[in-house]
């Protein structure tokens, strides 16, 4: 029985001891637990660190690039923003980032101190942020000199854009008279060629009529032509008279004298006689010492007259009155 209990004993202690040292255990496995969180923690909070440092990096080189990216017009009209304003909001943001990479690469440094933590390869990613910082840096200042003389320029260009502004403006003003004085002289020489061919209708219309008149005038003197031919042919007719003088034995036989009258057979011979115009004819040598005027006359309208040779003349004194009977002079000579 005594040996019973000290078994039991032995036994309670022996469990009791591997209890104690069962719950040492468990409390040396929570220690580690949370010493391995703080430093999960902390290599996170690191992580996170140079994560945002990377990521600033990374939007100043964006905004860089937009500043590269950033032209001058010179036409302010169609230029929404201006360039440099841009140009500074961006320089802006990249102060404002290298600020906030500046104070994280800082409190990294400072994280870095604790052993526990640091490591040489974060050591070396911490000093080459800082390098990169002063390069921005350098890069900033390198940048605002750049704009300072961008600034400059764009005040000359302004200048001279304005310059130009007022030049267009004048240039504009003058098209627009040029044009209008254009349009004027294109109106004027519309009317004028209106009026040019109006005239040239008119000189057609005018050219048509004076034909007519031609025409007309043509007709005109056709017709005055002919009524003076006929007038001329009346004249010549009523101013035609003829004369013969013959023997009786001639008169006879060219059937003039038939039975002691003459011109009674209406065959006698016409070709005989002679055709002249009275008013040109007044005097008609008969060549013979006797002359007899058959023909009927007016005793005073004319007479017979002996030259030297004692030859007649029948000279006539009164044309109108001499031919008013008959327009057929015949004379008996021997």
């Amino acid at each position: 029985m005594r040996i019973f209990f000290i078994f039991a004993f032995s036994l309670f202690v022996c469990v009791s001891c591997q209890m104690a040292k069962n719950e040492e255990k468990d409390n040396t496995i929570d220690s580690l637990k949370n010493i391995n969180s703080q430093l999960k923690n902390g290599y996170d909070d690191l992580l996170s660190s140079v994560n945002q440092i990377n990521e600033g990096f990374s939007q100043i080189v964006d905004a860089e690039n937009r500043i590269n990216t950033i032209t001058f017009n010179h036409d302010n009209e169609n230029n929404a923003n201006d360039p440099t304003t841009d140009i500074k909001e961006n320089l802006q943001f990249i102060l404002k980032v290298l600020e906030d990479n500046k104070a994280k690469i800082k409190s990294l440094e400072e994280k870095l101190a604790d052993k526990t933590l640091g490591s040489e390869e974060l050591q070396k990613m911490v000093d080459n942020f800082k390098l990169q910082l002063e390069a921005k840096q350098n890069e900033i200042k390198d940048l605002k000199k750049q704009l300072e003389d961008k600034n400059y320029q764009i005040g000359k260009m302004g200048e001279q854009i304005e310059q130009l502004t007022i030049e267009n403006k004048d240039v504009k003003e003058e098209n627009v008279r040029v044009n209008t004085e254009n349009q004027r002289i294109s109106n004027e020489n519309q009317q004028v060629k209106t009026e040019n061919q109006q005239v040239k209708e008119e000189n057609q219309q005018i050219k048509v009529e004076n034909q007519q008149v031609r025409d007309e005038n043509d007709r005109v003197k056709r017709d005055n032509e002919l009524k003076e031919q006929i007038v001329n042919n009346q004249d010549a007719q009523l101013n035609t008279a003829y004369y013969v003088f013959g023997t009786k034995s001639e008169l006879k036989q060219h059937k003039i004298l038939d039975n002691g009258d003459i011109l009674t057979n209406q065959n006698f011979d016409k070709s005989y006689f002679t055709k002249i115009d009275i008013r040109n004819t007044t005097t008609i040598p008969l060549y013979s010492k006797y002359a007899n005027v058959l023909s009927k006359h007016p005793a005073n309208a004319y007479s017979l007259q002996k030259d030297s040779k004692g030859e007649y003349t029948i000279k006539i004194l009164n044309p109108s009155d001499f031919w008013s009977l008959t327009k057929y002079l015949v004379i008996r000579v021997k």
